[in-house]
């Protein structure tokens, strides 16, 4: 199925109305034109913008500056707040979700104003460079222009040369260019031509490609190629998403939870809620009751088991309140019945043994609250085993009440976590666990010399045992310097090519410092479907390593407890 492409249209004596030139340049890249009616709704634009796999943001009049915080010049043009208004909603939703999006002209200009870049309002006001004339008199498909695009980017990729014809039509023009994004593009008078986002499929260009795109010009055609290109790859990873079931294993959202966050609505301050999860396709998580690490006295330990105790009544309080959203998911079989019941499932889990003090019954009193995995330490050794990080060594591995925590977690069902612990505690782990041990959010050490990480030796024994190594997306677990979405997949692809697809997933450890360029947040996780699919992977591949690997472990724990 061919992808739809989203186009924005100019309103005009009381009609919504598009130069033929757009439809026809979508529709010779192999895409679906679909223009999108200016509404003042922003609830009913969402709605539209649910059916198209890509946005193409056309030209039009000038913005209002009052956007880029400026009052407006005499020099500036006509202004619509409709049109205002109806772009930003068309972007927001575009970027929230991961569609890529082209923009043209005005396109690119509301583009760098929505990610917090700056306009000349007019550019033969407000810029002191001598200036080449920017809105030619002659005809739409005739070349007027040189621009000269930056080696080695994106757009050079794309159009193939470093030097492209190109029309104009613009008085305004980009200004300071918005974080996060490039400037890949000049004319001889330094006029910014073209911006791209440094980690997303967002293109912006100032000139008018369609209209040469209709005349066969090769490198503009190129430019609505690509917009289709991204969207096709959008659609089959929404697609895929509507039948596999999508497990992040992993995140500490419960640590910023407030008396009057709600998880059913769209936060500020948490990376993960049920809003996100749905614009990631994210069907279910397991939401860790984080503990930090600290004295091993009783009054330091029953400090920790009363907070992880107020930590796992939160969870469940917010499942509570959005039951019409979420539901608890105890079982591998509860976390598939909530996708099919249309609702987001969350698993309780336990980041730090520590809250268990050298109390075992603790252990039954956690499974009986929802905890299905304990991840046996964290940075710092405990009355369990001893870390990766920050470690005295102890125990030299896990203690003989460790030892007992583990045979009572096998008894009950409790998956065992060796994140944080330390490679003689892994060993042991292996060794006295019964069941596969997982790794909820760690990653490969061959890529990133980290203690938290696991050896291509541990890796093939972990997967021997039939466990599985969640893939990590924080940055200091991926790489040396700046981690981005690449950095991640080549993390998994190395746990792949060790030890196969049966024994990789992804565990995002969001609000625990997880998050990285090109997947920030539970609303980007599709992003790793997208690149998944990129790189050669079969939807069979995807489907296990978004969820069907980790629910593995869990069925297999859950069929050998011994209640």
């Amino acid at each position: 199925m061919k992808p739809i492409i989203g186009i924005s249209v100019n309103y005009k004596e009381q009609t919504s109305r598009i130069a033929d030139a757009y439809v026809q340049a979508v529709h010779l890249a192999g895409g679906v034109p679909l223009l999108i009616p200016v509404l003042d709704d922003k609830e009913t634009l969402e709605e539209a913008m649910r059916q198209v796999d890509g946005l193409l943001l056309s030209g039009g009049a000038d913005i209002d500056p009052s956007y880029f915080n400026e009052k407006p010049i005499p020099e500036l043009g006509d202004v619509d707040p409709k049109r205002d208004f109806y772009d930003y909603a068309l972007i927001d939703f575009a970027s929230r979700h991961q569609l890529p999006i082209l923009g043209i002209c005005r396109g690119v200009q509301v583009l760098n104003v929505y990610f917090g870049g700056t306009l000349y309002q007019d550019i033969y006001a407000q810029n002191s460079a001598k200036l080449l004339n920017h809105d030619q008199s002659e005809a739409r498909h005739i070349e007027t222009h040189t621009v000269t695009v930056k080696a080695n980017s994106k757009l050079s990729q794309i159009v193939g040369c470093e030097q492209l014809g190109t029309n104009t039509f613009h008085h305004q023009a980009i200004k300071d260019v918005a974080p996060n994004f490039n400037s890949v593009a000049t004319t001889s008078d330094g006029i910014c031509e073209a911006i791209e986002s440094t980690h997303y499929p967002i293109i912006g260009i100032q000139w008018h490609p369609e209209n040469l795109a209709v005349t066969n010009k090769k490198a503009h055609v190129a430019l609505f190629k690509w917009l289709v290109n991204e969207a096709t790859l959008f659609r089959e990873a929404r697609i895929l998403h509507d039948t596999l079931v999508s497990v992040d294993s992993h995140c500490d959202t419960p640590m910023v939870f407030t008396n009057n966050m709600n998880l059913g609505e769209r936060t500020e301050s948490a990376l993960v809620d049920f809003v996100k999860m749905g614009e990631g396709r994210l069907d279910a998580i397991f939401m860790a009751a984080y503990i930090p690490q600290k004295e091993l006295d009783g009054t330091a330990t029953k400090a920790a088991n009363d907070l992880a105790n107020a930590i796992l009544e939160r969870i469940h309080t917010q499942l509570q309140t959005n039951s019409d959203k979420a539901m608890l998911a105890l079982t591998a079989d509860a976390i598939e019945e909530a996708k099919k019941l249309g609702k987001k499932a969350v698993t309780p889990a336990l980041e730090n043994g520590y809250a268990i003090g050298t109390d075992l019954s603790q252990v039954e009193h956690f499974y009986n609250a929802g905890v299905r995995y304990i991840t046996l330490c964290h940075n710092g050794d405990n009355a369990i085993c001893d870390s990766a990080a920050k470690s005295q060594h102890t125990h030299n591995g896990i203690s003989n009440f460790g030892k007992q925590v583990i045979a009572e977690m096998d008894r009950l069902g409790i998956m065992v976590d060796i994140s944080h612990a330390g490679e003689k505690s892994f060993w042991n782990a292996l060794t006295y666990c019964k069941n596969p041990i997982i790794a909820s959010h760690s990653s490969a050490r061959a890529l990133c010399d980290h203690p938290r990480n696991l050896t291509d030796e541990q890796l093939k024994a972990l997967a021997k045992k039939g466990g599985v190594c969640q893939v990590c997306l924080y940055d200091g677990f991926l790489s040396q310097t700046e981690a981005s979405l690449t950095t991640a997949i080549d993390h998994i692809d190395h746990i792949v090519k060790t030890v196969g697809i049966d024994f990789v997933g992804v565990g995002s450890d969001f609000d625990g410092g997880g998050g990285i360029l090109g997947c920030q947040a539970s609303n980007e996780l599709i992003n790793i479907t997208k690149e998944l699919l990129r790189r050669g992977y079969s939807h069979n591949d995807i489907r296990k390593i978004w969820g069907e690997n980790i629910r593995r472990v869990m069925r297999h724990v859950e069929a050998n407890a011994q209640l």
